[in-house]
């Protein structure tokens, strides 16, 4: 039968029972709504119903499908899918439990799409007090449409974090497979009502599906130790040209809203908004890169596409953790290939307040992250308490030695960063920082200084973290920090209109060697210098600063430094090297 209509009056509300339709026939083809005195439709645990079409007419009512337990799809569409004549909002209930995306309870497959913004999805578990949630599943070209989807879970961990062997989801999930779509569909996804921080509902895309130009809210975690939404992408799937809103938790210890990439999964051309915590002790929105598994061959990882990071600090009353860029590198070798990011500074002083993007890995591991061809705008604090926006690159290890050794390490790659200076009174400047192994590659790297009283924008070297071949262009006040460096820092080039060179004086000097070109557009360079704490610095002795071949073109009379206990430095050229005594008489 090519058609079949649902009956004025149904003696129940059972889709596969026949003398529920007008042709005594349950439909393959096309399944038609009019009005109706029963407007909530179920599916038995067997059900398997397919159909190509559900159209509801001009005059339908509003109906609800609901979908429970069972070991088959309740319904598959597989023709052009749900259209909406009506108006009405016409809604489909997922309320179950599943095991994963292959077991879904609803599947749009073939080329069917979802319908338009008056169809409503809710899927998620049996009850606020169960654990995981029901799946919707499209498949081969399948498209989510305009429709609108609710994505949940409840308070009970599924049974795997309690350490039963039943499968189940993390929570209620939309997933997307193979070449499907989620078109322009609006996504709001919630996360666990339960302390479980490893549950929660999440829109999962696989294979090479792409989330088309639809958004997604992930709403933070609203229970102490819960997580938020998530937003998840595997395989070689794509973020497209999707709207991400990723919100802070709303309480202590809890989670923000997520979006993930794992494999080889691409930001595309998304826009993704990582917003801080409302309370203290909360945590922001994030964006992740290769946080999750599968392991990947250790040259392939995610990648931030041309997407655009905004992270945002704390403001406008917020005081928890800022919103945040994570290219943690646990399962694969990301990259910020050609993103835009983005970090705001915060109103706020703890520096996790502010937004943030991090590039690190855990020693030792054979994967790595680079920001790749990546812009990036570190924005300075909001005011004198506040915190600036940042980037860090980072390497943590998991052994005694450090396994300083290993090749593996963040790099900036060919990335740009701008760190603005202050535009307030004592406001802090952005800042971009190396620490441990880490390596700025060949970036370039520019300091802005402060205006109004705020101050320069800064690039610091910590630890024993190389500069490579990266240019530093720094202006007004804009600092470049090496004082903490184990020994030395040696970058590609260096260019200054005004900015400070920043380091310690004592028994090993952490100076500064520029390979290439040494440009100074400004009318004196100034060094901050300080004592090192171990000690070992002593007045009328000579300590090299700066090694650079340009600096045979330079007078002494360029430099400048603050005075130390009351002594003001003599600067001297020798050679390749500019040297600073604190001569006492």
């Amino acid at each position: 039968m090519s058609q079949s209509e649902w009956k004025t009056q149904p003696a129940t509300g059972e889709w596969n029972t026949a003398d529920n339709w007008n042709t005594a026939e349950v439909p393959a083809a096309k399944a038609v709504f009019e009005g109706s005195s029963q407007t909530v439709i179920t599916f038995a645990a067997d059900s398997d119903a397919a159909v190509e079409n559900v159209e509801f007419s001009a005059d339908a009512t509003a109906f609800t499908f609901i979908f429970g337990p069972g070991k088959v799809p309740g319904l598959t569409i597989t023709g052009q899918g749900i259209s909406n004549l009506s108006r009405k909002q016409q809604s489909f209930i997922v309320a179950s439990t599943s095991s994963g995306h292959d077991n879904p309870q609803l599947v749009f497959t073939n080329h069917a799409t979802a319908g338009t913004d008056d169809i409503y999805y809710c899927v998620g578990p049996i009850s606020e007090q169960g654990y995981g949630g029901g799946v919707i599943s499209f498949c081969d070209n399948a498209r989510a449409g305009t429709a609108r989807f609710k994505v949940w879970t409840g308070a009970e961990p599924p049974p795997q974090f309690r350490k039963e062997n039943i499968p189940s989801t993390v929570g209620g999930e939309v997933s997307f497979s193979n070449s499907s779509s989620a078109d322009s569909a609006n996504f709001t996804i919630y996360g666990s009502l339960g302390i479980d921080g490893d549950t929660f509902a999440n829109v999962v895309f696989h294979d090479t599906a792409t989330a088309g130009k639809a958004t997604f809210t992930n709403v933070g975690g609203t229970v102490s130790g819960g997580d938020g939404g998530n937003t998840q992408f595997y395989g070689s799937s794509s973020a497209d040209h999707g709207v991400y809103n990723n919100w802070g938790a709303t309480h202590e210890k809890a989670n923000g809203g997520d979006v993930a990439f794992d494999s080889i999964a691409t930001g595309g051309h998304g826009h993704f908004y990582n917003h801080a915590a409302e309370v203290a002790g909360g945590y922001g929105g994030v964006t992740s890169f290769n946080n999750n598994p599968p392991y990947m061959e250790a040259s392939q990882g995610a990648s931030a596409g041309n997407g655009s990071y905004f992270n945002y600090g704390a403001r406008q009353g917020e005081q928890g953790g800022g919103g945040h860029l994570e290219f943690s590198a646990r399962y694969g070798s990301p990259t910020g290939a050609d993103a835009t990011i983005v970090n705001y500074g915060s109103a706020i002083e703890s520096k996790s307040s502010a937004g943030h993007t991090i590039f690190s890995i855990n020693q030792p591991t054979r994967y790595f992250p680079t920001a790749g061809n990546a812009k990036v705008w570190n924005h300075p604090a909001t005011g004198v308490k506040g915190a600036a926006g940042f980037t860090e690159f980072s390497v943590y290890s998991s052994t005694s030695d450090g396994d300083a050794g290993s090749e593996n390490i963040p790099t900036a790659g060919n990335a740009t960063f701008f760190n603005l200076g202050g535009c307030t009174p004592e406001a802090g400047g952005g800042y971009t920082v190396f620490s441990g192994t880490s390596s700025a590659g060949s970036a370039t790297l520019i300091a802005y200084g402060g205006t109004n009283g705020g101050y320069g924008g800064r690039i610091a070297f910590y630890d024993a973290s190389v500069g490579d071949s990266a240019k530093v262009c720094l202006m007004g006040d804009g600092e470049l920090d090496i004082g903490y460096h184990t020994a030395g820092v040696t970058i590609g080039s260096l260019e200054m209109t005004g900015g400070v060179i920043a380091t310690q004086l004592g028994a090993e000097v952490p100076a500064l060697t520029v390979e290439g070109e040494l440009s100074v557009k400004s009318s004196h360079v100034t060094f901050r210098l300080g004592k090192q704490k171990k000690g070992g610095f002593a007045f009328n002795k000579s300590y090299t600063l700066l090694t650079c071949t340009a600096l045979s073109g330079l007078t002494p009379e360029l430099f400048r430094a603050n005075s130390i206990d009351g002594v003001e430095p003599d600067f001297a050229i020798v050679g390749n090297e500019l040297q600073v005594t604190f001569t006492q008489q």
